[in-house]
């Protein structure tokens, strides 16, 4: 995710880390399947992301922990 353009709708496949942090992402709603969106970069590496009508903050690291495709390829 960390690399994916702005504004593309994307399609969560996994999410890597220790479960404490699974858990976490998935209580945010960022579960395999969920559609995702890169809305914009922060200076830090980090980014906000909208999933289910929400907006999310994530630092670099937990970027870098999620996998992604673009939505037309599941399609």
């Amino acid at each position: 995710m960390a690399s994916c353009p702005v504004d593309e709708q994307r399609v969560l496949l996994r999410a890597e880390g220790d479960l404490r942090m699974r858990r976490r992402l998935a209580a945010l709603g960022l579960r395999r399947g969920a559609p995702v969106t890169l809305m914009m970069r922060t200076s830090g590496g980090g980014a906000v992301v909208s999933v289910a009508g929400a907006r999310i903050a994530l630092d670099r690291s937990m970027l870098s922990s999620l996998h992604t495709v673009s939505a037309e390829a599941v399609a």
